[in-house]
């Protein structure tokens, strides 16, 4: 596993408990406190996933939702929030939230959430390349008998 979670949350216990959990799981993990900080870090590094905390002192989670769609249209951002109601489940969703996982975390079900996501996006990365290598093959001006003739035809 390489793939980059990014960690949202002003929760310096949270940021350092998730951390530590995806740590051991295999991923390579950026905690960072702040929608500022999440956005500068999206500009450095391409990541898979990101948990944001609905709750942000300098934005909103839903404001910062829509500024990492911009920078980094195919993570998988999930919102985590302490606070849930059905106005903020709605407007994530909305702005492009695919998910919504709340505190306290049941640690096993919010892997289980993170691998499905991860392992869905791998598989529509795979998908879309093998249909643009497809299209590439197929749009060619490659002719496959003239190939196997010179291939087979060997001055002497």
């Amino acid at each position: 596993m390489n793939e980059n979670i990014l960690v949202v949350d002003d929760d310096t216990e949270v940021r350092k408990v998730l951390s530590s959990i995806l740590s051991e799981e295999g991923y390579s993990v950026e905690p960072v406190e702040n929608g500022k900080q999440a956005i500068r870090a999206s500009e450095k590094t391409r990541f898979d996933l990101a948990l944001i905390d609905i709750k942000l002192p300098d934005m909103e989670g839903t404001e910062l939702l829509h500024r990492l769609k911009e920078k980094q249209p195919h993570m998988v951002k999930i919102i985590i929030t302490g606070f849930p109601t059905l106005e903020n489940a709605m407007e994530t969703v909305n702005e492009g939230a695919n998910g919504y996982v709340l505190k306290p975390f049941d640690i096993p079900k919010l892997l289980e959430i993170i691998r499905k996501h991860l392992n869905r996006e791998t598989a529509e990365h795979i998908s879309n390349w093998m249909e643009f290598d497809q299209d590439s093959t197929r749009n060619s001006s490659f002719d496959r008998d003239s190939v196997k003739q010179k291939s087979l035809y060997r001055p002497q």
